[in-house]
């Protein structure tokens, strides 16, 4: 009998708006965790609920396959206007012709207030910034360490896929 892997996979598409212009730009793959793996397969086949999921910013972006949201090695940047994560409301986007099947959330934003220098994403069940409860789905790192300057915008659209 043949066996097939299924894979999971995140992108993530990031425009930087500074005064009206695209400042920067960043495209990224996101390592899903090994709580992420677990989660979404007690969605998939247990009895877990689904979640709605949140995107942190990182300050390092240090990652391994261990990582939970109570123990992980980035480091969470916290200086955008609200005091919550910006949701990622996913939307069926349906099959690709090379066998993936995707859900894209585009849309998440995120103002920035505090000038920092960003390293990259995460993708959680929690909702409050810096906190470290809920369910960790994955980390990306950026390509390129990026500066931010208090009243930009992210604007952000993430990918997530599943292949068979």
């Amino acid at each position: 009998m043949p066996t097939t892997e299924f894979g999971l996979g995140t992108h993530y598409k990031i425009d930087c708006i500074r005064k009206g212009d695209i400042a920067w730009t960043e495209n990224i793959d996101n390592m899903v965790v090994n709580e992420g793996l677990g989660y979404a397969m007690r969605c998939i086949f247990g009895d877990h609920e689904y979640e709605t999921l949140c995107m942190g910013l990182c300050l390092q972006a240090s990652s391994q396959p261990t990582d939970t949201m109570a123990s992980h090695l980035f480091s969470e940047y916290t200086g955008t206007t609200n005091m919550y994560r910006p949701e990622a409301n996913f939307v069926d986007s349906g099959i690709t012709e090379d066998n993936k099947y995707i859900y894209v959330a585009t849309d998440v934003q995120a103002m920035i207030v505090v000038s920092s220098v960003l390293n990259g994403v995460f993708l959680s069940t929690g909702n409050v910034k810096g906190d470290d409860t809920g369910i960790l789905y994955g980390v990306a790192g950026f390509n390129l360490p990026r500066e931010v300057v208090s009243g930009d915008a992210l604007l952000v659209t993430i990918t997530v896929s599943a292949k068979g």
